[in-house]
């Protein structure tokens, strides 16, 4: 068992702190595992209840650890990141986390096109809509309801197994497409009922709304997207750049 050494200039807390962080990443503590209670880390290594609450308190600030009302203290399992400067797709995101990808289609239809379709697709009068909605999973547990809608023309994405597979490479495969450019919006909801079911949370859970446009390498509309992500799973970072304006002094 590690000890902590109350002679040494590092503050009790911090070792104690340190320890845990170690313990985390050896996997003695798991995500979504509890630790020991303030008691009992108090006990164990013969310190005060003040300090563990310290130690504890930063390791919740730093979003190691997190506290459930009632049950106790928990390991945070880590979220997947994604730049939102160089967006990719899903497989791409779970495999850059260290994830294994996965799905199940739930829908695969033609249906007629809506006015939001038709704008921002830029559909021709009459053209149809192919809409696929699935669950996808990291690690066999699902994470994102997504639904997608592309132009009627694409109609190889009707036939082909969409089960824990790559839409993306399916296109770049049968057409040639591979998406460019898009526009994100990114909000906050709530999971409906059937949105919970289908993700394994709560009904009202909060989640993350991902609405976007996408383009192709030509810089035509390739699809648009409607997703719900557990905010649990997912964090996105955006870099920011500080322009410096020179001044002439001429």
């Amino acid at each position: 068992m590690n000890e902590l050494d109350p002679q040494s200039i590092v503050p009790l807390y911090k070792q104690l702190k340190d320890l845990l962080l170690q313990e985390i990443k050896e996997g003695i503590y798991k995500a979504n595992q509890k630790i020991p209670t303030e008691l009992e880390l108090s006990e164990k290594y013969q310190i005060s209840r003040m300090t563990v609450r310290k130690a504890l308190a930063e390791l919740v600030e730093e979003g190691v650890l997190a506290k459930k009302q009632g049950k106790g203290t928990f390991v945070q399992e880590e979220k997947m990141t994604e730049d939102l400067s160089s967006p990719n797709s899903f497989t791409n995101l779970c495999k850059r986390n260290g994830k294994v990808p996965g799905g199940k289609t739930l829908k695969c239809t033609l249906q007629e096109a809506k006015d939001r379709d038709r704008q921002q697709l830029k559909l021709e009068n009459g053209e149809m809509v192919i809409l696929v909605e699935r669950v996808r999973t990291a690690d066999d547990v699902p994470v994102m309801l997504e639904k997608l809608y592309f132009p009627g023309h694409l109609k190889n994405i009707l036939v082909e197994d969409l089960n824990n597979a790559s839409l993306y490479q399916i296109l770049l495969e049968k057409y040639g497409l591979q998406s460019g450019n898009s526009v994100m919006e990114i909000s906050v909801c709530e999971a409906t009922p059937e949105e919970a079911a289908e993700l394994k949370v709560k009904t009202g859970t909060p989640c993350l709304l991902m609405e976007e446009i996408v383009y192709d390498q030509y810089d035509k509309p390739f699809h648009r997207t409607k997703s719900v992500l557990r905010g649990d799973k997912f964090k996105y970072i955006s870099p920011r750049m500080n322009v410096v304006k020179h001044v002439n002094s001429n």
